[in-house]
């Protein structure tokens, strides 16, 4: 599994900044967690169709993760599998993803 960021933000330098700061139990930064980022103030439309490009990932083969729902609206229309997180990502929503790619 290959696992991307998509964050759109007014500062998307500082979101940078955090991701290099913050980190997960055993010390790694939570940048060092995902093999591509996609942070910047446009749109998720646009971050999908880098990653596409960047990955050669199809749509159809990737899986979105948002508490906005007209996120999860645009990325859809891409072909994308999305799932809706409204409370935040919690483990029921990846398992759901796992579920529909079959990686249980």
């Amino acid at each position: 599994i290959m696992a991307a960021v998509s964050s759109r933000t007014d500062e998307p330098s500082w979101a940078r900044i955090c991701m290099n700061w913050l980190c997960v139990e055993d010390g790694t930064p939570l940048k060092g967690c995902f093999d591509h980022l996609e942070i910047s103030k446009g749109n998720k439309v646009r971050h999908f169709e880098s990653l596409n490009r960047i990955t050669g990932i199809s749509f159809e083969n990737m899986c979105f993760f948002d508490n906005e729902y007209n996120n999860i609206q645009d990325v859809s229309s891409l072909g994308v599998s999305c799932i809706y997180t409204p409370d935040g990502m919690e483990r029921k929503h990846w398992e759901m993803a796992c579920e529909k790619f079959q990686l249980n």
